[in-house]
């Protein structure tokens, strides 16, 4: 059974795996390359994160898509500075945000993924790290 969600209620649980899935990063993730960008990456379970911040060199906008926005007179939206994707295995969960507080949930998929993040997430930070014992 699909949960229908307001925008309202899906940008807070969104946000809520935001956290969950920045946690999980911090302590198992790893530096990965893909087409010459650099992003921190963590594999849970069925679950691949990326976490990019704006240390992180962006892609730049497509010019094609920036001639497309033209002639339909939208604004050339850029990515704001930092961003994270997860993907169970297709992509379910694409956010981004600034210092600023601005937050864009650019793509949100309910779905069974969400509980094994949070559990991946509690398992992580149950775990003790070496050296704290």
């Amino acid at each position: 059974m699909t949960i229908r969600r307001t925008k309202a209620e899906k940008l807070e649980r969104g946000l809520l795996l935001r956290a969950a899935a920045i946690k999980i990063v911090g302590h198992v993730g790893v530096w990965e390359s893909v087409s010459s960008q650099r992003y921190m990456g963590a594999q849970v379970g069925t679950l691949k994160i990326s976490y990019r911040t704006p240390f992180q060199r962006l892609p730049p906008f497509p010019e094609h898509l920036k001639y497309r926005c033209e002639l339909l007179g939208l604004p050339a939206k850029e990515n704001l500075p930092y961003g994270l994707d997860v993907w169970a295995p297709k992509k379910v969960l694409n956010i981004e945000w600034d210092d600023k507080g601005a937050v864009v949930l650019v793509a949100f998929r309910t779905g069974e993924w969400e509980a094994e993040l949070i559990a991946a997430t509690q398992a992580i930070l149950t775990v003790p790290e070496f050296g704290n014992t």
